[in-house]
């Protein structure tokens, strides 16, 4: 699991479009993805139908994006001990 947090999000199929605005705005690995809440994800420009695809994505792996935009995605810092 750690090896696939540490992947680049292009890894993911995200559509080129997508993965480049991501990497505009420093989120280069899953890890980076990971910590980001879906109101964060929209903050920053993405679209919700995007928002979901990012989430089918993250979830066909076992992982999820944040929860809470104020709090720590706790489900993967197991992964990294």
């Amino acid at each position: 699991m750690r090896k696939m947090l540490e992947n680049d999000i292009s890894s993911l199929n995200l559509g080129k479009n997508l993965v480049t605005k991501l990497k505009e705005n420093e989120i280069n690995s899953v890890y980076d993805l990971c910590n980001f809440s879906r109101m964060e994800l929209s903050n920053i420009g993405i679209e919700n139908n995007q928002i979901g695809n990012i989430v089918v994505e993250l979830q066909l792996l076992g992982i999820d994006l944040k929860k809470n935009h104020a709090k720590r995605n706790t489900s993967i810092n197991s992964y990294l001990k």
